[in-house]
């Protein structure tokens, strides 16, 4: 059997291996003939006693392994040390009052970083080296950490959040390397702008388009450069996008194949982004054009933002928005034509079968069943009780794009479209020229992007402008507030792909751990777990 001892046999040496069903037990003594004083570093050969340590080390063959050893006491020869007597210690063996080894301390560190607690100390027990969770947690807290002076050339920041929606923190990362230099415990401006100072060194600076993180970095570290991440930058363009094409949802519906149908090629206001009637759109629209005709009513007697939303229970950035709304249909959200539901391509087939006069909801059910339709039974009834209050025949459903189906097709790379895809997109654009405008803009971006030719990006501004869109030119305005970083973030080679990584890496930490953790201890685990 080879002993634990192996690599300490010049200062260990082993007097009996006694193996016991539960246990082996190995008998040893230092045999150093002097040692270093711990306070004052001098060395003695003074032994002034002698007395036993129980280590408890990794388990062998699933059996508890325990290193019943000898140690010397010594005398400290220096006159003017504090410390009259101490124990030598055996280098990667033991340390002072420790009852693990070395390597079976960094073994439950381990698991616990990779596991967290309970988990972990479950682990312990098939590992024949039983430890409770809260002793896994003082182990991993009383982990050293090594300081560090000064901050990376090339600094990643973001936030990720503790608890989503209310606690937020904030994740330093070195570029250069992938190492995770520091947690923060808030997203704050004021924090990071102490650690910056704490930490200086940093040349560039990789963040998100959060303005605290900018504002930080200008406060703190003036002569960095900023890089805001493209993929943020591509985003917000995307963002925009599906802004532009809400606003002209009218011209998503394609003309009817079939000219003599006149139901079939009614106005698109006749008929709704799911497919049904405009009446049947739900009380949800119908709250948001009674609000915008209040807000508008209250507007044009001279009443001020903040008394608009005392007197309708709004908050001031709501009252806002549908002040700066020209219509109703400008607030509708996203998901209004975004998120379809899986019935929606069989809607001409329910209203047809409805039509020639099948209105057994199950019935219907199991047609479209067949024909691939996965939802649920309850979709299809809730549908049809629509059309069966209405009074009234089922409407012709023309076929027309989603508003996300709209934007993919415009923000997607020509080359990942097929051909289908392709003269869908190339007919939506024929009928709107606006959406027209918007794509061009997309694609001088995506070139631009491509290229990291960000000093192309004020004759985009320029072009995303001309388009007279607002939801570009909202874009356009908060490029211009942060446009050297914006520059910089299309011109480098430096993102924020790292820092991104390690924010989903942290999601994993916080589902091991059933998003329990304290900051600490979250923290730890984020420095150090692999």
């Amino acid at each position: 059997m080879l002993s634990p001892l192996h690599d300490h046999a010049g200062s260990v040496a082993v007097e009996e291996v006694r193996a016991e069903d539960s246990a082996v037990t190995i008998t040893a003594r230092t045999t150093t003939p002097e040692a270093r004083c711990p306070t004052c570093g001098t060395r003695s050969e003074r032994r002034h006693g002698s007395y036993r340590r129980r280590l408890a080390d990794v388990a062998l063959t699933g059996r508890r392994m325990v290193i019943d050893l000898l140690v010397q006491r010594f005398r400290c020869t220096a006159q003017a040390c504090e410390r009259t007597t101490f124990v030598e210690q055996v280098e990667g063996l033991t340390e002072r009052f420790a009852r693990r080894t070395l390597r079976l301390r960094r073994l439950l560190e381990r698991l616990m970083l990779v596991l967290a607690g309970r988990p972990a100390a479950r682990l312990t027990e098939d590992l024949g080296v039983t430890v409770s969770p809260n002793t896994l947690l003082r182990l991993l807290r009383r982990r050293p950490e090594q300081p560090r002076a000064r901050a990376p050339r090339v600094l990643g920041v973001d936030d990720f959040a503790t608890r989503k929606g209310h606690v937020y923190a904030t994740i330093l990362l070195d570029m250069e390397t992938g190492e995770r230099v520091d947690v923060l415990p808030d997203r704050t401006t004021d924090t990071l702008i102490a650690w910056l100072r704490d930490h200086p060194g940093a040349e560039i600076v990789c963040r998100d388009r959060g303005g605290a993180y900018a504002e930080a970095v200008r406060t703190a570290a003036p002569d960095a450069v900023q890089v805001a991440d493209r993929f943020h930058v591509w985003r917000n363009l995307c963002d925009a996008v599906e802004k532009c094409v809400l606003l002209h949802r009218a011209c998503l519906p394609e003309p009817a194949d079939d000219a003599s149908d006149q139901s079939a090629s009614s106005p698109p206001q006749a008929v709704a982004l799911g497919g049904a009637p405009a009446e049947w759109e739900g009380a949800r629209a119908a709250k948001r054009r009674e609000r915008h005709a209040a807000v508008h009513a209250l507007l044009a007697k001279g009443v001020g933002i903040s008394a608009i939303g005392e007197a309708l229970g709004l908050d001031r950035k709501t009252v806002r928005r549908y002040a700066h709304a020209s219509t109703a249909e400008d607030l509708a959200p996203a998901r209004d034509g975004r998120r379809g539901s899986r019935v929606d391509s069989f809607l001409p087939y329910l209203h047809e079968r409805w039509n020639q006069g099948c209105t057994d909801a199950a019935r219907l059910f199991d047609e479209i069943s067949e024909r691939g339709y996965t939802g649920s039974r309850r979709t299809v009834r809730r549908h049809l009780q629509a059309v069966r209050a209405s009074g009234k025949p089922a409407p012709k459903v023309a076929k027309q794009l989603t508003v996300r189906r709209a934007t993919h097709l415009i923000t997607s790379h020509p080359e990942h479209l097929d051909e289908n895809a392709t003269l869908r997109l190339k007919k939506l654009l024929a009928r709107c020229p606006e959406l027209d405008a918007v794509a061009a803009c997309v694609e001088s971006f995506a070139q631009m992007m491509a290229d990291l030719d960000g000093h192309r990006l004020p004759a985009w501004l320029e072009q995303a402008e001309a388009a007279d869109l607002p939801a570009l030119k909202s874009l356009v305005n908060g490029i211009r507030q942060d446009l050297a970083a914006v520059t910089a973030g299309l011109s480098l080679q430096w993102n924020s792909g790292r820092v991104e990584g390690n924010v989903n890496r942290i999601k994993r930490i916080k589902r091991d751990g059933y998003g329990r953790a304290s900051f600490d201890l979250l923290r730890l685990q984020i420095l150090h777990a692999d």
